[in-house]
């Protein structure tokens, strides 16, 4: 196959074929072109949001895209042009024709796809783009096989390629947005420029057309793909930018909307970090700060001033914060807190500071997944305050608790030196009557034996006399004496009411034994009395305790009994039943006898109470019973009983509750002491 094709200046066109144009392919081709520049244009909006390997897929692609519109343009414009003669095209040729294109176009987007692009390089690019364009149309048009050969008029050649160099030149202006006539933006921008597009690829292959001149030689031989299959090419090629425009603008919306929502999100988070109580700094991995919100500016920044954060490192922020707001006791203080807050980026940390104002503030700090650091400050003046209210009023209720503790100890020692007073009053009573007896009869005795003496001196003294004088003296000494053993038992008694634990030692003891080795005293001294004594005392009951002490409670309580519950009855009972509860002993002793006196019961274990003292009853028992319980056996004992019709007591029952573990109890009395 012969390819004819040539480049002169000033052909005679005498000779030449003449052709026509289709005005709707020729509309067509213009549009194809128009279109192929938008998804270009709009593909560069992806190209500027993509990072990484995909960024130069989509130049490729786009480039490819770009250079099949101008390649489909090409052609489409080659079926609009008729020739009176059969025109073929070489296959080979026709598909290399659309790598200048193509090349060209990736070269274009390569440049058009960064963020400033400066004139020269516009009017480089535009260049480019314009001989890529020529070259794929001067090399199309070679591929044209047809009985007549073909000359292109220099002149007419570079005016086709100079004007689609300026409105190349032209689109690319439009897109960077420097020329704007219409106040363009977004979609509108991209029609424009693909229109110029369109028309710059259009006017150069008319032009170039124009060009050209076809003179008929038979006797070149014509061979390649008719028109038909071109048409089938274009069409494809057509129905392909017309899915790519689709896909486009699709893309483009949904982008659009996913941005309008990010923008709306982004917006939303800004207003609430804004709208925080709390101030709020944002950090990146390098240490720069990135945000800042209201609350934070307005705390540290100077009046009228603004406030510089973002943009600058963390570390040269706080210095200047905590040289200008924060209150520190001394430089190391200062240097520590800035170490914390530089050198803490690695955990969680929360720290306690104080501005210059006298407010104090929480600082919290975290790092984030993409290795970002979020500081919140939070203002906790009266929580400090309410701190420090809470802690003084904690102080002054210690005070307090002190001051009464130690009220409550005078108040126990005027309670003893009330009870002793009490005591000793009661003493002194009890012993006055019975030494005054004996010392009067002491004293008559005196004067009895000194009459004698006197008589015998004189030796007057009848033996009548003297019989009458020693009787009357032997009866002054029976008086003396039972007045003095009177006194004796009585300060007997008086030594139980102080306990001296000294007296015994503890050791561990069975409770059943020990009232098996008591009780038969005990009945031996009720059967005297005709009064029952009976016990329930479980036999697994081992206490670690004073056992001679517990005994003489018991015997107390018996013999209390024995002496007053009975009085005008024939016969009587007395049980005593022993339960453990826990750890501790619990004694229930009861008697069915006459009950004791209202007027007492309130008083039953005060010192000298009784009901009996004209028969020579000294009320000292209970009292006793009650000390041994309470400092000896560190338990507890009181009295139980209900009121009869008579209003007496009746059923009389004592409690009586002790630690089944003395040294234990001790233990812990004395723990409790030193803690408090």
């Amino acid at each position: 196959m012969d390819h004819n094709h040539f480049f002169s200046w000033g052909l005679d066109a005498s000779t030449s074929l003449i052709g026509s144009y289709d005005p709707l392919l020729v509309f067509l081709s213009y549009v194809v072109a128009s279109i192929a520049g938008f998804c270009a244009l709009n593909t560069i909006n992806f190209i500027r949001t993509k990072v990484g390997s995909n960024h130069y897929l989509l130049k490729v692609c786009a480039g490819a895209t770009l250079g099949l519109g101008v390649w489909s343009m090409h052609f489409t414009g080659m079926l609009a042009f008729s020739l009176p003669i059969p025109v073929f095209y070489d296959l080979t040729i026709t598909l290399i024709s659309i790598l200048p294109a193509i090349l060209a176009a990736i070269f274009v987007l390569h440049n058009i796809t960064k963020l400033y692009i400066s004139y020269l390089n516009i009017i480089f690019t535009g260049l480019l783009l314009a001989l890529g364009i020529a070259s794929m149309h001067f090399i199309g048009m070679s591929a044209m096989s047809m009985q007549a050969y073909m000359t292109h008029d220099v002149v007419f050649a570079s005016l086709s390629v100079l004007t689609s160099w300026l409105l190349a030149v032209t689109t690319l202006l439009i897109k960077s947005g420097r020329i704007n006539v219409f106040n363009l933006s977004g979609r509108g921008i991209d029609i424009l420029g693909g229109l110029f597009f369109g028309f710059a690829v259009a006017t150069m292959h008319y032009l170039a057309m124009a060009s050209t001149l076809f003179f008929p030689d038979s006797t070149i031989q014509t061979a390649g793909i008719d028109n038909r299959t071109i048409s089938y090419a274009i069409i494809i090629s057509v129905v392909l930018l017309m899915a790519l425009l689709m896909a486009v603008l699709f893309y483009k919306q949904r982008i659009k909307q996913l941005l309008e929502l990010a923008l709306t999100n982004h917006k939303r988070v800004i207003e609430t970090i804004d709208n925080m109580q709390d101030g709020f700094v944002l950090s990146d991995e390098k240490g720069m700060v990135i945000l800042v919100n209201k609350k934070f500016t307005e705390t540290f920044s100077h009046a009228g001033a603004k406030f510089v954060g973002v943009g600058e490192s963390i570390e040269c922020m706080y210095h200047r914060i905590s040289t200008i707001y924060l209150k520190f006791s001394n430089d190391a203080e200062r240097m520590y807190v800035l170490d914390l807050i530089n050198h803490g980026s690695e955990h969680t940390m929360s720290l306690k500071v104080q501005t210059k104002d006298g407010r104090w503030w929480m600082l919290r700090q975290n790092k984030t997944f993409a290795k970002s650091l979020i500081q919140t400050w939070t203002d906790i003046t009266d929580q400090t305050s309410q701190e420090q209210e809470l802690i003084a009023a904690k102080n002054t209720a210690f005070e307090s608790i002190e001051n009464l503790k130690n009220t409550q100890n005078e108040l126990v020692e005027a309670k003893k030196m009330a009870s002793l007073a009490s005591v000793v009053t009661g003493v002194a009573h009890e012993l006055n009557t019975p030494l005054g007896v004996g010392i009067t009869a002491l004293s008559s005795i005196k004067e009895i034996i000194e009459d004698i003496q006197r008589a015998i001196n004189s030796g007057n003294i009848k033996k009548s006399q003297l019989d009458n004088n020693l009787e009357t003296i032997y009866k002054f000494e029976s008086l003396a004496m039972s007045n003095f053993e009177r006194v004796a038992n009585l300060i007997q008694q008086f030594r139980y009411i102080s306990v001296d634990q000294q007296m015994e030692n503890m050791a561990e003891f069975k409770l059943d034994k020990s009232f098996f080795d008591i009780l038969p005293i005990w009945q031996q001294l009720g059967k005297k009395k005709n009064i029952s004594i009976n016990t329930d005392i479980p036999t697994n009951i081992i206490l670690f305790s004073y056992e001679n002490s517990i005994l003489q409670v018991l015997t107390c309580l018996v013999t209390n009994s024995l002496e007053h519950a009975f009085e005008g009855k024939s016969e009587g009972k007395i049980h005593i039943h022993a339960e453990v509860d826990k750890k501790t002993l619990r004694l229930a002793y009861t008697d069915n006898g006459c009950g004791i006196n209202p007027e007492i019961v309130n008083t039953i274990f005060d010192p000298f109470v009784t009901t009996k003292r004209s028969r020579g009853a000294i009320g000292l028992g209970l009292h006793i019973t009650y000390n041994i319980v309470h400092q000896l056996l560190k338990g507890k004992i009181r009295l139980e009983s209900a009121k009869n019709s008579q209003s007496k007591v009746s059923q009389t029952l004592f409690i009586v509750e002790i630690p089944l573990d003395l040294s234990a109890e001790q233990s812990e009395s004395i723990a409790s002491e030193i803690s408090s």
